[in-house]
Parts: C-alpha cells; structure tokens; sequence
C-alpha cells in the first residue's frame, strides 16, 4: 500500500469516529428513535419536513456536541414557526353515498312520473277545450229557465260531450262575465250538442235563439175567441197558450188600427177581435213537445204580430170609408161583426142579424140594449173562469160590461175574432125593419119588428125564453 492510500485510510477511520459520536450523541436526544429502522438520511428529512416544524427546530438548535438542545415550547411565541396542520384524510361514508343515490334516482323517477301526468292532464285540456281528437258523441241537452253556469256544464258532463267540467266552469266565469257588453244570457231549450264541438261553438249554440225548420198550418176559424187560438197554437206546439195571451191581453202600440181601440178599463182583452182569421204556416217548437213549461214568448210574438198584419192589410180604404158614412169607427165594426159571426151562420142571416143591431143602435131611445144571447155565451166562456176570490169586484163590473142585457150598446169589447164577411155584413147590412130576430134548434132563423111578433116567434121555433132575474142577467 502506497503513502497515498494510507492516508485516506487513516483520514476515513478518523472521519467515521467522529461521525458515530455524533450519531450517539443524537441517539441520546431521541432515544425513542430506533437507529435500526430509520436511516440518518431519512430522519433528516423528517425533522426538516415542513409537516412538524418543531423538529426542524430541534435539528437547528444542534450546532455542536456541547450545545444543549433547545425544546420548542422554550422559544418565545413571536419567534415560533406557525405549523402548517395536516389536512385530514377525506373518509368516504359508502352508505351515505348509496342513500343519495337512491334519492336522486327517486327524485328523478318522481319528476318523470309528474311530467307524464302533467303532460296527460294538458293534452286532456286541451283537446276538452278544442274539441279535438275526442270520439264524437250526440247528446241531447236541455236548458230550463234560471238554470246556473254549473247546473248547465254538469249536464253537458253527464251527457259526455265534456271531460273536465271543471275546467269549463273556470273557461266560462273568465270569459263570459255577466257585466260585459257582448253578454247573452243562455237560452232555454233542447239542444243537439256534440263532443268535438269547442268550449266557445257549445257557449255561443246554448245562447243562441234556435232556429226551428219544420213548419205546421194551422187553421183559423172564424169566430174563434182568442183563447180558443192559443190552445190551438198550443195543441200545435207554436207556442203556449199562456204566452199567446200576452199579446192580446194589452195594446202593443205598434198598428194604426189600435189608435181606434177604446181604453176601456172593463175590456177583457184589449186586442180581441183582431187576430184575423185565416190558414197560417207557423213553426213547430220542438221543445214545446218535450217540456211543456218552455217560455215561447217570443214565439207567441211572432204569431200574434202575424195575425195582426194580416187583419190590417184586409181592411182596405173603401172599407175605412164606408165606416165613416155609417159613422162608426173600426173597433166599433169589429164589436158589432163579432156579434153578427156568432148569431149567424152564412152570409143571408149574418146581414139581416146586422141589420137588427144597427136598427136598434139607431134608436137608442127605443133599444138601449142590444139583447144579444151571444154576449152571455163570451161571458160563460171567457169572463166566468177568471173570477176569484180577489177580484170578484172587478170581474162583475166586466160581466156587466160585455153583458148586452144589462150595458148599453155595443159591448166594451168584441166578443170572438170575425172573419172578412161579417165585417162586410156590418158595413153593408140587409134594409130591414126589424128589432127581432131568433133562430130555431133546426137552424131557421125568425125575424120580427114588434115584441108581440118577436114572442109568436119563439112559440113557432119551439122555444122557450130565457129566464132572467130582475137585473136582466140570464139564470
């Protein structure tokens, strides 16, 4: 061995002798440390590892063998080191994991489910409020008067042209207020109603006047009273009796003729006498047939307003001057014919039965009274059934005025509706001298100017007179 490496021998042995002292030295410190797991490399980068800053501290404070160690709780706070603590390890909680899971697959199911009702419930309102894509069905609906909105949506539900009754009964309150301007109450009827129509077609078809197409005639004898029409026109389902009477009972102010009508407080029915006789077409209410209470005013309107037309277009300006020459006014014709109409039975009498009345009306003095049995029939038919408990009063004071044995002159009203002839009767009577005149069972009629003649005629006849009470009135 040369000089040369018997130095660096000596040199590494003096080295390593040193080195283990230090090594001892250190194992004194730390005597927890064991020397045999851990390297000195390793431990050195463990005290100076940024994690505990308190053994860097330690490893600092060891500046040679005679220095004495300096423990980190001995170093002022101001001159400390702050730690940087370690974050704990994230622990995963697999259970809790699988529950939010469980959640969220829940939540999204349930959201899945609500959309598919939700949609379901949008189509089915909408095709309700369109009326589209629904199987079409025919349902016969009836509306009565005073009906609610939710009677009338419930019905068109029972009736299956609807499926969210609900929802029409919010359609309608939004869009069909009552205070608006453009609102029409619902109409009463039957009506064909059919599920693809929409909310709208249904509302405007419900608030609609219906139009009828099937048409009836209807004849009109002459003679007829005008109760006796509107039964026809009911047995007809025209319109209801009830409703007809509206129209007759009060002036409507709306024809030249009703200008010459007395207003008489005692006329039973003001416009009696002129609803013309004759054949008329009239519609047939198909709702009238199903419920009998069904309000045809307007009906009844159309009709007597027909009627009324009609009697004016037959009273021609001849005839209105032959009124002036015998220096009576229409309505006072029309009282007379309807007295002629009943006492006769064709042309021949009618005109010499006008010629008595008009004899007696031109000598008051003589003949106050026209003595007309037929005026008791109108009476019996008409007045009678009318009285009650409460107008007792007044019901007898409009006997006494249509009763001929007890009112002088002609009657406060006419007594039945007359044809054209009669009123020609009354405007060109027979030239007679006769006060008298009576007809047999058989249908002979007996014509006389004395009372004694008139008596010998009963006797003829085979009649019996009357008997009357002390104020005239038939018993």
């Amino acid at each position: 061995m040369d000089e040369k490496n018997l130095n660096e021998n000596e040199i590494n042995e003096d080295f390593a002798e040193e080195d283990l002292g230090k090594t001892q030295e250190i194992d004194s410190i730390f005597p927890e440390t064991d020397s045999h797991s851990i390297t000195p490399r390793e431990e050195f980068i463990e005290l100076n590892s940024a994690d505990d800053m308190s053994k860097t501290l330690l490893m600092d404070s060891m500046p040679g063998d005679n220095v004495q160690a300096v423990q980190y709780e001995d170093i002022p706070e101001e001159n400390r080191v702050k730690r940087r603590k370690k974050k704990p390890k994230k622990q995963i909680n697999h259970a809790r994991t699988m529950g939010q899971v469980f959640l969220g697959v829940v939540i999204a199911v349930a959201s899945m489910a609500l959309g598919v009702v939700l949609s379901i419930n949008v189509i089915k309102a909408l095709r309700d409020i369109t009326g589209m894509a629904k199987p079409i069905k025919e349902a016969e609906i009836e509306i009565y008067n005073d009906m609610s909105v939710d009677e009338i949506v419930d019905s068109l539900h029972k009736g299956g042209v609807i499926e969210v009754p609900s929802l029409m009964k919010m359609y309608i309150n939004i869009t069909d207020k009552k205070d608006s301007e453009d609102y029409r109450p619902f109409l009463e009827g039957t009506y064909t109603i059919y599920s693809n129509m929409s909310y709208s077609s249904i509302i405007d078809t419900l608030k609609t006047k219906k139009t009828y197409t099937e048409t009836v005639t209807v004849m009109i004898p002459e003679g007829i009273t005008a109760l006796e029409i509107g039964q026809i026109l009911e047995e007809n389902y025209v319109c209801r009796a009830v409703d007809f009477e509206k129209y007759y009972k009060s002036k409507l102010n709306k024809y030249d003729f009703e200008e010459q009508i007395e207003n008489n407080p005692y006329r039973l029915n003001m416009l009696e006498g002129y609803l013309f006789p004759d054949t008329y077409d009239f519609y047939v209410i198909d709702d009238l047939k199903k419920n009998p209470n069904f309000d045809t005013t307007d009906n009844a309107k159309v009709v007597a307003e027909t009627m009324y037309k009609n009697f004016e277009s037959k009273i021609s300006k001849s005839m209105k001057a032959r009124m002036k020459e015998l220096g009576m006014t229409l309505d006072e014709v029309v009282r007379l014919a309807s007295i002629v109409q009943w006492e006769g039975n064709d042309e021949d009498n009618w005109a010499k039965i006008s010629s008595v009345f008009h004899n007696r009306l031109n000598d008051p003095e003589t003949f106050p009274k026209l003595e007309s049995d037929a005026t008791d029939t109108y009476i019996a038919m008409c007045i009678t059934p009318k009285i009650t408990a409460s107008n007792k009063d007044r019901m007898q004071s409009i006997t006494d005025a249509y009763d001929t044995y007890n009112c002088t002159g002609l009657p406060a009203g006419a007594i039945c509706n007359p044809g054209l002839d009669t009123i020609n009767a009354v405007l060109y009577p027979a030239e007679t001298s006769y006060y008298y005149f009576l007809a047999s069972k058989e249908g002979d009629f007996y014509y006389a100017q004395t009372i004694e003649q008139h008596e010998q005629n009963i006797i003829d006849a085979g009649l019996e007179p009357p008997e009357r009470n002390d104020e005239g009135v038939s018993q």
